[in-house]
């Protein structure tokens, strides 16, 4: 179900609507910093759960265990092996990388300003960074590991106990506690300062001309605006976009890994299967199948390809899907419509979409 907009963005959307004729033309203005302001954004402070406070401690030892491959069964993965920092914090690859023998069904998500989305996940399983950091860990099509087992080995580690420490004010490790500091790294991930945040600010050089242009498109004629609002680009629902899975369905092993994930999660007719289900693995609604979460658009020239299955390689190939109308399905979402951009359009809104790539935040921890 499409959720309503919160109505302060509603409320801006409509003013920018009639400000901008609801259709924007290239020889038209572009809105207004304030305008865009109103409907996008700056990201506030991270968000943080009242029971894990961020500490330099804490965050220093979560980016250990963020990159130390004992994490998995046979230590072959850590998991910055499915989050690059240099690739936006995902990977090159359309699938996520999966655990030696077995086949990986979905993309690795960004995890470019995660602290601000909930509920995690393509398809939303995880409400929170802490109850979602042990979750690839034990998943067996992921890291493979068992949790009890990842306890002792730290505790026998010659860093491990000291840096708990520091990080609780004494040496136990356990599962929560891993999890926390897990989390607590993850929440550092803030990227903002981008062009489009500078704009919001009034300076009107930060966006050149073509991005100028393709935010306009964004907000009008586009309407990319209308899942993708706020500061981090999301509404943070589920769509049905109906994106191409040929090449998943098409491959027998990655179809058992569907199937397997859809019988852990109590899904009645996983064995019938014949492609990924989406939300309805969370939710159990026939009506939710086919539907994945709206992710958020800071930084996202970083980290191709894109979509819950990689299918799109470019921002080019993401523009022109949703210039279509998104793809061939009868129950895709019906606020997907063909949106009838030129060859200019397409390239500036793509232009657009790279000028909301920004630098890390440095958080004052103590």
């Amino acid at each position: 179900m499409i959720m309503p907009l919160k109505p302060v963005i509603a409320g801006a959307l409509v003013l920018l609507t009639l400000l901008l004729g609801g259709k924007v033309q290239a020889e038209e203005p572009v809105p207004a910093p304030e305008q865009v302001k109103a409907a996008i954004g700056h990201l506030g402070p991270v968000p943080v759960p009242p029971g894990n406070p961020l500490s330099a401690a804490k965050v220093a030892l979560g980016k250990k265990l963020f990159n130390d491959t004992r994490l998995s069964g046979d230590g072959s993965l850590s998991c910055q092996t499915c989050h690059l920092p240099e690739h936006g914090y995902a990977t090159l690859q359309a699938l996520g990388p999966a655990y030696p023998s077995q086949y990986e069904r979905r993309n690795s998500p960004a995890l470019v300003n995660v602290a601000y989305n909930q509920p995690l996940i393509w398809d939303g399983r995880a409400p929170g960074l802490d109850q979602q950091a042990l979750g690839p860990v034990k998943n067996i099509l992921h890291m493979n590991n068992d949790v009890d087992l990842l306890v002792e080995q730290l505790k026998a580690d010659g860093d491990y106990p000291e840096a708990f420490r520091k990080a609780y004010g004494d040496a136990g490790i356990d599962a929560a506690r891993i999890a926390s500091a897990l989390a607590s790294f993850e929440r550092t991930l803030v990227f903002d300062d981008s062009p489009l945040d500078r704009y919001m600010d009034g300076d009107l050089a930060a966006l050149d001309a073509a991005q100028q242009h393709g935010l306009a498109l964004f907000l009008g004629k586009a309407n990319c605006i209308q899942c993708h609002h706020g500061p981090n680009l999301t509404d943070n629902q589920f769509h049905d976009l109906a994106v191409p899975e040929q090449a998943i369905v098409d491959n027998p092993q990655i179809l058992a890994a569907i199937r397997f994930d859809a019988q852990r999660m109590g899904l009645p007719d996983w064995a019938q299967l014949t492609r990924d289900p989406g939300r309805e693995l969370v939710s159990k609604d026939p009506t939710d199948r086919g539907k994945f979460r709206t992710m958020g658009l800071r930084n996202i020239e970083n980290s191709p390809p894109y979509m819950h299955n990689g299918a799109l390689a470019t921002l080019a190939e993401v523009v022109a899907f949703y210039d279509r109308g998104g793809g061939d399905d009868p129950h895709k979402s019906p606020l997907l419509k063909p949106l009838g951009l030129n060859d200019a359009e397409r390239r500036d809104l793509v232009a657009f979409l790279r000028a909301l790539t920004g630098t890390q935040r440095h958080l004052l921890l103590e």
